[in-house]
């Protein structure tokens, strides 16, 4: 997959400037961009969170498939605000158990979604199959 620096800049927007604000305000505070980076790159948990609201936010109609990689951006970026705080009012924090949670609740809500998505899917075809096509076997009848 070759990634289009122009596509992915586009895609990012105002977002790249927050991260320029963000970044001085931390170093202002006396926290360590790197160290936040680094916590924030190894929560797996955090970046599924992420992608889930993303995607039921897709699925809601909320975001829209042009907007998906800025409310992506947007949301990883107030996860480092987080990290940032966390870290700024309690340097022993543990992030690996923080983040080990966030893996079980990631996989938790994404089965939570896939039922009800399936739920949906199955409604609809359900209600495709009795007016659609005229089946009317699955038709309620009256008492």
């Amino acid at each position: 997959m070759k990634i289009d620096l122009e596509v992915l800049l586009k895609s990012l927007g105002l977002n790249v400037v927050w991260i320029a604000v963000f970044a001085a305000v931390l170093n202002l505070f006396g926290v360590d961009l790197n160290t936040v980076i680094g916590i924030a790159v190894t929560m797996i948990g955090l970046q599924l969170l992420i992608s889930l609201a993303v995607n039921v936010l897709k699925w809601a109609g909320v975001v829209n498939d042009g907007t998906a990689g800025k409310w992506s951006a947007a949301l990883n970026l107030c996860g480092l605000g987080l990290i940032a705080y966390l870290l700024a009012s309690n340097p022993a924090f543990d992030f690996a158990k923080l983040d080990a949670q966030f893996v079980d609740i990631a996989k938790f809500l994404n089965l939570l979604f896939g039922f009800v998505v399936q739920v949906a899917g199955t409604k609809y075809w359900h209600q495709s199959m009795t007016y659609g096509l005229g089946v009317t076997a699955f038709k309620a009848r009256a008492a």
